[in-house]
């Protein structure tokens, strides 16, 4: 599966959870306008005695304040929206069907080139499909000299191929920050249409 309808699927998933968090904010939003506004009906009486060009600005200044307020409030909101779909699509992909993952995996080490190496897994994905993933990439790669290491690290899930002093980063916190860079425009238009 790849990372795209991973992608599309949290979207889907999200739209309902982001209109939420949106309407939130712009209530959010609208409080800090409506305190803006009243705060300026005491700012406008004691720019009466002061002068018509006085009021007019400090007025517009609250205003001002209160409109960039409102904005961040709804940008903080949109940017928390987007890294929790790209946070769930490292778990989707993390914790997908045993045959899936392999295949999945399989796929990222062919992506890579190689053909030896170690593979270092998490210790949960090292235990799972370690063994297998060693299996199908011999079978499908001539002359493969892939192993797994006994080494594990903390990722969420992929691999790192060790080839000497070289690391070959296949890790899907890695794949997805990569792909983030493309997709972030897309998954914005579609959760914020």
């Amino acid at each position: 599966m790849s990372i795209e309808k991973i992608t599309s699927k949290i979207v889907s998933d999200a739209e309902s959870t982001a209109q939420v968090t949106l309407d939130e904010a712009k209530a959010e939003c609208d409080a800090i306008l409506a305190r803006a506004d009243s705060e300026a009906e005491k700012v406008l009486k004691e720019a009466q005695e002061r002068g018509q060009s006085e009021k007019e600005k400090l007025i517009s200044r609250r205003k001002a304040v209160a409109d960039i307020d409102g904005r961040k409030i709804i940008l903080e909101e949109k940017q928390k929206l987007i890294a929790e779909c790209f946070d769930e699509a490292i778990e989707r992909i993390s914790s997908m069907k045993k045959e899936e993952y392999v295949t999945f995996l399989v796929g990222l080490v062919k992506k890579t080139g190689e053909t030896e190496g170690q593979l270092i897994l998490n210790e949960r994905d090292a235990a799972s499909v370690g063994t297998d993933l060693v299996n199908v990439l011999s079978k499908e790669l001539a002359d493969s000299k892939i192993t797994l290491s006994k080494e594990t690290k903390n990722i969420k899930g992929g691999f790192l191929l060790k080839k000497g002093s070289i690391y070959i980063n296949g890790t899907v916190e890695a794949l997805v920050e990569e792909a983030k860079e493309d997709l972030v425009g897309e998954v914005a238009a579609q959760l914020f249409q």
